[in-house]
């Protein structure tokens, strides 16, 4: 349809074009060399090579675009906005507030915590109240003085710490009435922060070597300590911004690894962007100096659209704690999630071209009509190819981060 398309605009332009010289009486034959008779002609397939190579494609690629804004990306939007809902629904019809899976009777306080950040980021949260406040309140029961336990190791995270302290930051805007006092939280937070490294924290809250530091870890921490207001503080201030600036400034460039020594991932590199997108002008023009956003960018792009990478897993070292080694089983990231939060965003800074922005919603849309499951009419779970099906069901989380995915996407305009 495209070479057709570009045919027909080639030989109209090109008709036009030299109907256009014969009317002004220009003499195509002095484009030769020399007095050739078939000058004429050599001119007409000069100008329908120019028009074929240099301004058809053009013509196509705005025709794409046009129609795809006008018709395509509508009936996109409205898919995604039927599938999140249907993913909420599968979420809400879960038992224990979450577990891992969808049949865990138990639950996770990390995966508790990814579904309360997908109810707030859809304001599914308002129209399921006592969901939400049920499982917040699970959350804050389980708190220990140094934050949020993980059930795994049976004790404070540097994840889970920082989840439940970006959900107390959104309690703090609008209430929901679970929390009464913040005092216990802003020590968390503080504690959160005393015990960073040089390289950033480690998986427990614990202050860590270099060798433990990591960056997913680095990035929950940072971003949650920057919803908590640490970059404002008058004590802090100054050393939390040259401890995020000097992030960036290790990794040059526009990739994050899961380490400093790593090389590049989509889900991390998705994350940095995200959170350099948040920071105030000032900060990020200091950032900028190392760091390149249209590069990262671009490198979303490729690995989610172009090589289609959905799920990146992370193997992270066991830990030596109080005499005691704990260990950690590879951690999952729904790297797709990551990326349609990062391009977004992206594209609502122009560091991405809305060509480009309209093949994120074309990807996105394929991942919608292959990769969901239905068990029920309304409810749907999200199973990429590249994630294995657990015996007791379907991960909760890859559920969690898509809906947050959904919406940055239903977002951008």
């Amino acid at each position: 349809m495209r070479t057709f398309v570009r045919f027909i605009i080639t030989a109209g332009l090109s008709a036009a074009a030299i109907a256009a010289g014969s009317g002004l009486h220009i003499d195509l034959t002095r484009l030769s060399v020399g007095p050739v008779p078939a000058a004429v002609i050599a001119a007409a397939i000069g100008i329908v090579l120019f028009v074929w190579f240099a301004i058809a494609p053009a013509i196509c690629n705005l025709l794409r675009d046009l129609r795809f804004s006008l018709s395509t990306k509508r009936k996109i939007r409205k898919q995604i906005l039927s599938r999140q809902r249907s993913l909420l629904n599968w979420l809400l019809s879960r038992p224990a507030h979450w577990g891992i899976t969808g049949t865990a009777s138990e639950p996770q306080y990390a995966n508790t915590c990814e579904a309360l950040l997908a109810l707030r980021g859809t304001g599914y949260s308002e129209k399921k109240r006592e969901s939400y406040r049920g499982a917040l309140q699970t959350l804050t029961e389980a708190v220990m003085p140094t934050g949020l336990p993980s059930r795994t190791v049976n004790r404070p995270t540097v994840i889970n710490t920082s989840m439940l302290l970006c959900l107390v930051a959104l309690e703090k805007q609008k209430s929901t009435g679970v929390i009464d006092n913040f005092d216990m939280y802003d020590e968390i937070a503080a504690n959160l922060w005393f015990l960073h490294a040089e390289d950033g924290w480690g998986p427990l809250i614990l202050r860590a070597a270099k060798k433990e530091a990591r960056l997913v870890n680095t990035w929950w921490a940072l971003n949650a300590l920057f919803r908590c207001g640490y970059l404002e503080r008058p004590e802090e201030g100054a050393e939390f911004r040259q401890l995020l600036t000097g992030i960036y400034e290790k990794n040059r460039g526009g990739t994050f690894g899961y380490s400093a020594s790593d090389s590049p991932r989509l889900t991390v590199t998705a994350m940095y962007l995200l959170l350099y997108y948040d920071l105030p002008e000032q900060v990020r023009a200091e950032i900028r100096q190392d760091y390149d956003p249209h590069l990262s960018a671009a490198f979303i792009y490729r690995r989610f659209v172009e090589e289609k990478c959905q799920v990146e897993t992370e193997s992270i070292d066991g830990t030596f704690a109080g005499g005691s080694y704990i260990a950690h089983t590879p951690w999952k990231h729904i790297a797709s999630a990551y990326a349609m939060q990062a391009l977004a965003a992206a594209r609502k800074n122009r560091d991405l071209s809305s060509a480009k922005m309209n093949e994120v919603f074309r990807r996105t849309s394929a991942i919608l009509s292959g990769d969901l499951r239905s068990p029920a009419a309304s409810e749907s779970f999200y199973l990429p190819s590249d994630i294995e099906v657990p015996r007791t069901g379907p991960y909760t989380f890859a559920a969690s981060y898509l809906i947050l995915g959904l919406e940055a996407l239903l977002n951008c305009k």
